[in-house]
């Protein structure tokens, strides 16, 4: 195989792979119908994390939770104690049970807002 031959092998090789990178990365045309009044930021807020129980106090209204990250607050994984919306929102829980919760962080104090086991 002659250099000439082979230099026009890979040129035409290089444009398909252009080309087909373009067709990839355009989106005109397509059906974007059903994305229509999807707003990405509520679904992530009603997403759950998963956690354990390590710590109840219903008097002072606080649960301690071993926890995995939590992606709206930027928070990696870790154990801390948050505080209640409700503290009969721990009723019928004990230090150990695998939980699923959602926080919040009104006025800059993280509160569980809804607990439910796993």
């Amino acid at each position: 195989m002659n250099y000439k031959t082979l230099t026009l092998t890979l040129l035409l090789g290089l444009a398909s792979l252009q080309a087909q990178a373009k067709m990839t990365m355009n989106h005109e045309g397509h059906d974007m119908s059903q994305m229509e009044g999807m707003d990405m930021q509520a679904t992530q807020e009603r997403v759950m994390t998963k956690g354990v129980i390590t710590r109840l106090d219903q008097a002072s209204g606080k649960v301690g939770l071993k926890h995995e990250a939590i992606e709206k607050l930027k928070m990696p994984p870790m154990t801390m104690v948050f505080l209640l919306a409700d503290p009969a929102l721990t009723k019928g829980f004990k230090v150990g049970d695998a939980v699923s919760f959602r926080v919040e962080n009104p006025a800059g104090k993280l509160t569980v807002t809804q607990l439910q086991k796993r």
